[in-house]
């Protein structure tokens, strides 16, 4: 498409180019091509001497022009169309005229292409055919140098929004491909040749069965997987894929169809992000919350037994009488009691508080759709 687009291509070249070969193909005197854009002149191309004494806008611009035929004038002092026109009886003395508009693909006029002579002529349907194909490439021209400009215009609007694209998925520390139906690789950022080429030793390449890339453990998996999602449904859970020579690794998966602009899905987008590191973070909050729940358990049954005993043996002495110590005792029988009671408050609030588990589970997971593994 680069090397199309960068064709060197001179439309006024082969224009003029065309002109020039009606006067000769007719063997008249002149020829005059003239483009309009919305009925203004933009552009007017001449061959032969008589042709430089044309500078009007449009050469009898009045006579209808039929598409796709050639209208001739053998003698325009004899036609009342052309006997009282300037270019007849003025110093360019235009004697025969002949012309053809130039029509393209979407029937709009953008010009036409005229043969003018100072004498009297005709053509032979073999020369009109010739005009008519000289006036068709005409347009071929204009046409092609439309669309080329139109072309590059969109081609640059594609890169950009390409190079945009390509940079953010590139950027991605997650793995991305998208595969087609037949479980071929379509493309994939960066991320996801380096972790396969790292873990399998495979290069990954547009075209090859993405089974190559999947690791034996998970094959299952992911075929199911991919045509759950090859039938319009999106897929996510977290898995430990346990890849040759390397360590098992936590990771979150993703599955989703992919659509074309039609709504048709062509394939499928797979997406794969390391989670080993959370998943480790998460362990630990568990072992910590176990350890709290242990320590706990200690104060509500280890702790409170002794100083139950101590409460026991101070509501005795009470009944007994405090003798001379009973400042003393009562300030002990004080102490033991707050003591009690913020073992108990500290059991209450450790019962209270949310598993560790579903609050991990509410903040970052979707119970409908991921498996999850505690």
């Amino acid at each position: 498409m680069q090397r199309f687009l960068d064709l060197n291509i001179s439309r006024e070249n082969e224009l003029q180019n065309i002109v020039t070969l009606a006067a000769e193909t007719c063997q008249a005197a002149a020829a005059v091509l003239v483009i309009l854009d919305q009925g203004k002149l933009i552009a007017k191309y001449k061959a032969g001497i008589v042709a430089e004494q044309v500078t009007s806008r449009n050469i009898f611009s009045y006579i209808q022009l039929p598409p796709g035929q050639v209208t001739v004038i053998p003698d325009t002092l004899r036609d009342q169309r052309t006997a009282y026109d300037v270019l007849v009886t003025g110093p360019a003395g235009i004697r025969f005229y002949a012309g053809i508009p130039l029509i393209t693909h979407d029937n709009d006029q953008l010009g036409a292409l005229y043969v003018l002579d100072g004498e009297s002529k005709t053509l032979s349907p073999r020369r009109k055919g010739m005009l008519r194909i000289l006036a068709q490439q005409a347009v071929n021209m204009v046409e092609f140098d439309t669309s080329l400009h139109i072309l590059k215009e969109q081609f640059i609007d594609a890169k950009n929004s390409e190079n945009k694209l390509r940079s953010f998925f590139e950027s991605s520390k997650s793995n991305h491909l998208l595969i087609g139906r037949h479980m071929d690789v379509i493309t994939y950022n960066k991320a996801f040749f380096e972790t396969i080429y790292q873990l399998m030793h495979i290069r990954v390449e547009p075209g090859i069965n993405v089974m190559e890339c999947i690791p034996p453990n998970y094959l299952d998996d992911f075929i199911s997987h991919f045509q759950n999602a090859l039938a319009g449904k999106s897929i996510q859970h977290d898995r430990i894929l346990q890849f040759k020579d390397g360590p098992p690794i936590w990771t979150r998966i993703s599955y989703n169809p992919a659509y074309d602009e039609e709504g048709k899905i062509i394939g499928v987008s797979f997406n794969a992000s390391d989670i080993t590191h959370r998943k480790i973070s998460e362990q630990r909050i568990l072992e910590q919350n176990e350890a709290l729940r242990k320590i706990a358990y200690m104060q509500s049954h280890e702790l409170r037994k002794p100083v139950a005993t101590i409460l026991g043996l101070m509501n005795l002495i009470k009944m007994q009488g405090y003798g001379d110590n009973e400042e003393l005792l009562v300030m002990m029988e004080k102490t033991v009691s707050d003591l009690d009671s913020s073992i108990r408050q500290i059991v209450t609030m450790t019962e209270t508080q949310p598993r560790v588990q579903d609050v991990l589970k509410e903040n970052y997971y979707n119970q409908d759709d991921i498996d999850m593994d505690w």
